[in-house]
């Protein structure tokens, strides 16, 4: 059979080399682009411009609103190429990097000699030399023309760029660069602004206050440029964060179609412990970046700081009590679709990872102890079995059961982590169970009022939360050891609401009511958006209750002083939704190779895998075919039907159907030879105008669930296979539990 497969490649396809594919189980190498060392054709779906190409954007660009107000004047003839400039300069300013070569990309498009739009993709590639040093290549090639300013941009990045020295003399010689701009074109102000962050680069420059200077001096020139705000928020981020309070008021409105732009003072009002504050950025973040991917259909693990700005909010709204919005975008971000190549289990800073990791601790942090149970035993929490992440489930079910009283599920959760604990001694890992442990056993010890050696292992859980602790010093009757306790954890949790709200019901309870009163008036306007339904408030609710029935106690006001700074903020919810959503698949319907009518519409209640592959002549995509209609009977007992489209005629594609050798391709192989599906699906380059490779699993409700658009077709069947289990698995869980 194998001689058979390897002479239908060799026949059919006509490509030199098609035998590599007779094993169509065993992956090779893909054909290399056209460049200027190998002008030939390139292979299917990559770039004609060689491989620089095939992994930037390849769909075309539009004029954005709110990317910054920038002029920065260029070489070129055509205004709209001078607009996307413009555009490029300012999403480089606010690290929007993806989007900024795009917008290049379309100068390019529309002016090819514009050297600039060659520069701005270098610059779109900072963390990658290899495409940058290409892209000055092309720039080079059309400087002739343009003014001494430009070929200057052109040689400090070069510098920035070069294969030799050490990246340190690298980053000297563009610093260099740039302080020739500033010197020769005073009036560039993003020169400037580009030499301060330069001048900082994340490290220790000699002197922060010397870079804010030159920020400053951006400013006056521009007070709403973006990247001044952006820059002066990363050199005070850490230290002295309210030098750059205004800039983080700021950057949002200067630049309100980045979520970049919104999340960046969310750092500045943490260090600040402005937690009501951060969560309203990080909230407008979210919504931008949703609003943006619903527009442009790009997917979370598209967006490589995604995981981390969604972080940040799930943080950022449970310092604030705002616990129902963080737990719904903690499990959003665990829903959410998953690639193998970029939010993997292993991936310490995937979405799942972190979803499940703040959704965990906020349902302990909150005591919802009959949630994290649910969400743990019905696998809503998905936790994988990566080490940490195990630990992290016994550890966090461990509280759960401990807090009911449950004894006999808190001993199988000790038993888990002692587990794992033998495993990593075996392993030679560290340990990073012996904290958790010893909380466990702290409480069964508590339980059978053992305190002393209950209190000897909370000594040794060095991850226990203080005002946990002070609730087990309030049931073994340790008053003072409690308020000390409460107290440690508001002084560790600045203007962190549990923490207060903790410490408040630990002083009344132990008869300080006149201390309880006076941290009360401090929770209260910090406390304002808090949901008042967890634990915690409602059991301070009577307490408060009770207050107020005295004579002369005036409740503290919940109204925070007016801050100039954030007066007449835009109202978030105006930007976009806070949560991910799939986005219903487009509807399409094709004729197949058999003369019938193959219709997505018509597969409602089953998941759909759609191949977009180039034609019987791309020998990759026949290898595609093949994996996928191997285990086409396994996908199928998966509720899920695969169908093909492809870039061939109706005869061509039919001839691969029907093929003579005997090759079997179980699916539907639709045929698209205008792309009109293909770019209905966006797999296809608006550049070069032509189709590209694209594989998608759309759920049983007809939403997108996975997409991949690229050079290659996308081979990992498993990966395919798993997450159509998981869909449905996701879908199911919530027609039981509707979202609140």
């Amino acid at each position: 059979m194998r001689w058979k497969r390897a002479k239908f490649y060799a026949g059919f396809l006509l490509v030199a080399g098609a035998a590599a594919f007779a094993n169509a189980e065993e992956p090779s190498k893909p054909t290399a682009s056209a460049s200027e060392t190998n002008p030939a054709v390139p292979a299917a779906g990559h770039s004609v411009h060689g491989e620089a190409f095939d992994e930037g954007p390849r769909h075309t660009a539009y004029l954005m609103p709110g990317m910054g107000k920038i002029n920065f004047p260029v070489t070129t003839s055509k205004p709209e190429a001078q607009s996307f400039i413009n555009q490029g300069v300012a999403q480089l300013h606010s690290f929007f990097y993806f989007e900024a070569e795009r917008s290049f990309r379309q100068a390019a498009k529309i002016d090819p000699e514009c050297a600039m739009a060659y520069w701005g993709m270098a610059m779109s590639n900072d963390g990658n030399g290899k495409r940058a040093r290409g892209f000055l290549k092309d720039a080079r090639k059309r400087e002739g023309p343009v003014a001494k300013r430009e070929k200057l941009y052109i040689d400090a990045l070069e510098k920035r760029h070069e294969e030799a020295g050490s990246d340190n003399s690298r980053k000297q010689a563009h610093i260099l660069g740039l302080e020739t701009i500033v010197q020769e074109f005073p009036g560039d102000i993003d020169a400037r602004a580009w030499l301060a962050l330069a001048t900082w680069d994340g490290g220790n420059p000699v002197s922060r206050q010397i870079i804010d200077i030159a920020i400053d001096s951006v400013m006056q020139v521009e007070p709403m440029h973006p990247g001044s705000h952006h820059y002066r928020i990363h050199l005070w981020d850490g230290g002295k964060q309210s030098r750059a309070e205004k800039s983080a008021a700021i950057y949002g409105k200067s630049a309100p179609g980045i979520a970049h732009a919104w999340h960046m003072p969310g750092h500045i009002y943490t260090g600040l412990h402005r937690y009501a504050d951060a969560a309203y950025q990080q909230e407008a973040s979210a919504r931008v970046d949703h609003a943006y991917m619903i527009r442009d259909r790009v997917m979370p693990f598209e967006i490589h700081n995604y995981s981390h700005n969604n972080q940040w909010l799930v943080t950022s709204l449970s310092h604030a009590g705002r616990v129902r919005d963080a737990l719904s975008v903690a499990r959003n971000l665990v829903e959410q679709p998953r690639d193998p190549d970029k939010n993997g289990k292993n991936d310490g800073g995937s979405s799942q990872r972190s979803g499940r990791l703040r959704w965990a601790e906020i349902l302990t942090r909150y005591e919802l102890w009959d949630d994290l149970i649910a969400a743990t035993t019905s696998n809503a929490l998905d936790w994988s079995d990566i080490p940490i992440e195990r630990k992290e489930k016994a550890y966090t079910l461990g509280l759960a059961y401990a807090a009911k009283g449950d004894h006999a599920k808190l001993d199988e959760q000790v038993a888990a982590l002692k587990a794992l604990a033998g495993e990593d001694a075996k392993a030679k890992r560290s340990n990073i169970t012996e904290s958790a442990i010893a909380e466990l056993e702290g409480y069964q010890l508590l339980s059978k009022s053992d305190y002393a050696a209950a209190f000897e292992r909370f000594a040794k859980a060095a991850s226990m939360r203080p005002e946990a602790l002070a609730r087990a010093h309030l049931k073994a009757r340790n008053y003072g050891l409690a308020e000390s306790a409460a107290k440690s954890a508001v002084d560790k949790q600045v203007n962190q609401i549990p923490a207060l709200a903790q410490c408040v019901e630990v002083l009344q309870l132990i008869g300080k009511t006149q201390e309880a009163k006076e941290a009360y008036s401090k929770l209260a306007p910090l406390a304002k958006s808090a949901d008042s339904d967890t634990p915690i408030f409602q059991r301070l609710a009577p307490i408060v209750s009770a207050w107020k029935a005295e004579q002369g106690w005036i409740p503290p006001s919940a109204e925070t002083p007016t801050d100039d700074l954030t007066a007449n903020r835009v109202d978030p919810a105006t930007l976009g939704p806070l949560a991910w959503s799939p986005l219903p698949a487009e509807p399409f319907s094709r004729p197949e190779t058999n003369g019938k009518t193959w219709s997505l519409a018509e597969h409602k209640g089953r998941n759909v895998v759609i191949l977009f592959f180039l034609g019987g002549k791309c020998a990759h995509c026949m290898q595609q075919l093949a994996l996928f209609g191997k285990e086409a009977d396994a996908l199928s007992k998966l509720n899920t039907d695969i169908v093909a489209l492809s870039t061939d005629d109706e005869s061509a594609a039919r001839q691969l159907k029907e093929n003579k050798d005997g090759v079997k391709f179980p699916m539907p192989i639709l045929f698209d030879p205008k792309f009109e599906v293909f770019k209905k699906y966006r797999a296809y380059d608006d550049f070069e105008g032509v189709p590209l490779h694209g594989t998608f699993l759309i759920d049983a409700s007809g939403d997108v669930r996975f997409q991949r658009i690229s050079a290659e077709p996308f081979l990992d069947v498993e990966f395919i296979k798993n997450e159509a289990q998981r869909i449905d698995s996701i879908i199911a869980r919530a027609k039981v539990t509707p979202r609140g």
